[in-house]
């Protein structure tokens, strides 16, 4: 892989896109539109709120990894501002395209202070540093602006917690610890080579997480003929605010109570993680 092309692709796709978004919500800061978001911590302009959330694509000091900014609410706009979200998405798209192939490379360079003089690290890490942008969220970069095609009746919010499980074979997990070092992803392989060759696939189990969504009820049916859809909804949504259309009625979801009791399914998994540098489970054998 040429490291430096995939550099100055990367760094001309983000420059594109961070001009992309500022030309976004400098046009919505000094635009007129119809906005509603759910009450946030502070007493900011909602416009403000929501601007900052469509730029957020930058880690700041208190936030997680994996994580990106969360912002609920509903923005109708003029056709100039929804073409220049479009815009932004593809721009988001293209940045996605090209740093696709970096995420499964793994590149081995020099460090400091480890037992090892080398290490194997991501071939995306290494152009986020020599761009010296380390602190890029690419998960946030990626997550498209929620963009409505049509005037909305409702729009109603739902939360919930999911998490993304893949079917693994076994041939796929020695790939995936092949890019892993030391003496828990050796003790990982030998696992994987006990097992009976009937059982071909483990589940590699992601973590929870909060997903919302916003169920959308047109006034019309849209371009493709539909009346309802449920889209990702975890920044503000846009849609076109014609000069005779009532803001729509927007419902958020409803703060959720840490003592409710929540409902548990049985697990298709085993209860202990079979690998340890992975989060994969064997699926569990049914009940005789």
């Amino acid at each position: 892989m040429d490291i430096e092309s995939q550099r100055q692709q990367v760094a001309r796709a983000l420059g594109a896109l961070e001009t992309g978004i500022a030309r976004l919500v400098n046009a919505i800061a000094h635009g007129t539109a119809t906005v509603e978001l759910a009450a946030g911590d502070d007493a900011r302009d909602p416009i403000a709120r929501a601007c900052e959330a469509y730029s957020a694509i930058d880690y700041r000091m208190e936030d997680e990894v994996d994580t990106s900014v969360v912002c609920l609410g509903v923005l109708g706009v003029s056709a100039d501002i929804l073409r220049r979200a479009e815009s932004v998405n593809a721009l988001k798209a293209n940045l996605k395209e090209i740093c696709a192939p970096l995420h499964g490379v793994q590149i081995r360079i020099a460090v400091k202070g480890e037992d090892a003089p080398t290490k194997k690290i991501s071939a995306m890490r290494v152009v986020l540093r020599n761009i010296q942008r380390s602190d890029l969220n690419l998960l946030a970069a990626y997550r498209k602006i929620p963009i409505l095609e049509g005037s909305p009746t409702t729009i109603t919010y739902t939360r919930a917690n999911t998490r993304s499980v893949y079917r693994k074979t076994i041939e796929d997990l020695y790939v995936l610890l092949n890019t892993r070092e030391g003496p828990t992803a050796s003790a990982d392989r030998a696992r994987l080579s006990t097992l009976d060759r009937r059982e071909t696939h483990l589940a590699l189990v992601k973590e929870r997480y909060q997903n919302i969504r916003a169920n959308i009820l047109y006034r019309h049916l849209d371009a493709r003929g539909r009346g309802r859809i449920q889209i990702a909804a975890e920044l503000p949504l846009l849609y076109p605010n014609g000069r005779r259309a009532e803001p729509p009625e927007v419902r958020f979801p409803q703060a959720v109570d840490a003592d409710e009791p929540r409902r548990t399914r049985q697990s298709k998994f085993e209860p202990l993680p079979f690998l340890e540098a992975l989060p994969v489970y064997r699926y569990a054998r049914p009940a005789r």
